[in-house]
């Protein structure tokens, strides 16, 4: 302790009584006499640790199948920044990556060493795993190589994503605890970090879905619903298959959905997303053509459902899926629409890297 800080905490002492008045200003028995209270700011670079421990856990990933394995084998590239701050005994943490991986495998039929990119863009504060771009790419073309670039995509990716995930926690957990220092009785003043209030916690696609798609302008019971149609579209860069298997297979929905999922793809069955915000009925089932579906809100009223059709058309380079929607009461269209683009059609691009060339 240097004479300086004795110098301050013995001017604190004689104009602040010990445990009395504002409790911002109230000098706690710290012998080093560092930020008492944890009132000032204080901040932590994250970033060389940060660098360790994406390199670590990436490097880990591997996954094998029926048509080969696959597996990182070098990150190419992490840039950016992270820190971690105190600011009245809060924690907040800023954050900002790009990644590069190179992934490689063999199939069960080839010796060759087949190679490609996993690109892992905006991984900040402001996104949760499952807002994080993530594309894929093959370094050559043909049969055996989109083979594995397949499993790359249905494998690979989400464990990317929880990957992401875990180093929010990294971060709370091996760096909040720097910038918060312990008072007298050996505890932080805040034990519950937070984050900037722009950022969404991890693993809030359900909260978020309420706040994005039911509107806040809902009719009371009495109002009169008018209802009417919406007609959206979009293009994914993969085979009509693999799009039409995101709709009626349980753990590709699962895997887009964060596991809020739980259908039985079959003509009659029900399905329910979403802890029960969305549910419905599979009407009928046209393999790689069509899905007809009887689909409503939890909060709408009792009786009212609104029905969907959606339509897969192979364009040799990609599928177009068209999506009409009838009978939607009008005060949600807008959010709706958002909520099919944001928690399906992005999704699914994110999750399958079918949004990439």
């Amino acid at each position: 302790v240097t004479r300086y800080q004795i110098r301050i905490k013995q001017w604190y002492q004689r104009r602040v009584r010990v445990g009395k008045g504002d409790a911002r200003w109230i000098v706690e028995e710290r012998e080093d006499a560092k930020n008492v209270n944890n009132w000032h700011w204080s901040e932590v670079d994250a970033s060389t640790p940060s660098k360790k421990f994406f390199k670590d856990k990436f490097m880990e990933l591997a996954v094998t199948g029926s048509e080969g394995s696959v597996r990182v084998s070098e990150v190419t590239k992490c840039e950016g920044e992270a820190s971690v701050n105190n600011r009245k005994g809060k924690v907040i943490y800023f954050f900002e990556w790009d990644i590069e991986l190179k992934w490689c495998g063999k199939t069960a039929t080839s010796n060759d060493n087949i190679t490609g990119k996993i690109l892992i863009e905006n991984v900040s504060e402001e996104n949760t795993e499952d807002e994080v771009d993530i594309s894929t790419r093959q370094n050559k073309n043909g049969t055996e190589h989109t083979k594995l670039h397949q499993m790359v995509k249905a494998q690979l990716v989400p464990k990317c994503r929880e990957i992401v995930g875990d180093y929010i926690k990294y971060l709370q957990v091996e760096h909040g605890k720097q910038v918060i220092l312990p008072t007298k009785k050996g505890e932080g003043i805040n034990s519950q970090p937070v984050k900037p209030k722009a950022a969404a916690p991890v693993n809030t696609i359900k909260k978020k879905m309420a706040e994005t798609v039911i509107s806040s302008n809902k009719p009371t019971e009495n109002a009169d619903y008018k209802r009417t149609d919406i007609n959206l579209s979009d293009s994914f860069k993969c085979c009509v298959d693999d799009l039409f298997q995101c709709f009626i297979n349980p753990d590709k929905m699962k895997a887009y959905f964060n596991g809020a999922a739980e259908v039985d793809p079959r003509e009659s069955g029900k399905f329910s997303k979403l802890g029960g915000m969305i549910t419905g009925t599979y009407l009928e089932i046209q393999p790689n053509e069509s899905i007809h579906l009887h689909w409503r809100f939890n909060d709408w009223p009792a009786d009212m459902y609104s029905s969907v059709t959606l339509r897969f058309k192979d364009t040799g380079s990609s599928t177009e899926l068209s999506l009409t929607q009838v009978g939607v009461p009008q005060y949600s269209v807008d959010q709706i629409k958002s909520g099919w683009y944001k928690y399906y059609f992005n999704a699914i691009k994110r999750s399958f890297g079918y949004g990439s060339g």
